[in-house]
């Protein structure tokens, strides 16, 4: 199975005896399992508006077309998902902080005038979906239609 990550994107973010300290009684599920937390995670913010398949499928290793960003912010959240899950009340301040740079980039996805270069949804013929908002600056209880 072609894993989004790749153990080298982690050399940037992270160094290498770090990392092992993380994986300690190192396996293969333990690390997969913290990144498909982090996809899962990312995913559930960005689906409504951006396509979720295309954004996450792995590089084929000829070209790169990984968005960068995309790709830093699944490893802090793996990286956070481990720091959890090895020693909770140990977990470094600035890991701390970039989790929540990243949950709250993702939160800023939600709302309507935020965008991102990411491959939005598309319909069946291939246009973008639209997203439609109705709103009113009165009340509904104002019957001032």
């Amino acid at each position: 199975m072609s894993r989004f990550i790749k153990d080298t994107d982690y050399a940037v973010l992270i160094r290498n005896e770090i990392k092992n300290i993380l994986l300690e009684n190192y396996s293969e599920t333990k690390l997969l399992s913290a990144e498909l937390m982090a996809i899962a995670q990312i995913k559930n913010y960005l689906a409504g508006r951006y396509n979720v398949a295309t954004i996450f499928t792995p590089s084929d290793g000829v070209t790169d077309d990984r968005n960068a960003f995309i790709v830093m912010i699944t490893i802090d959240c793996a990286l956070y998902h481990l720091y959890c899950s090895i020693a909770p009340n140990k977990i470094p301040e600035h890991r701390s902080n970039r989790y929540q740079d990243a949950l709250d980039w993702l939160k800023g996805m939600l709302e309507p005038n935020k965008t991102a270069d990411l491959p939005l949804l598309t319909n069946d013929s291939g246009e973008t979906k639209g997203t439609v908002r109705i709103s009113s600056n009165n009340k509904s209880s104002n019957n001032k239609w």
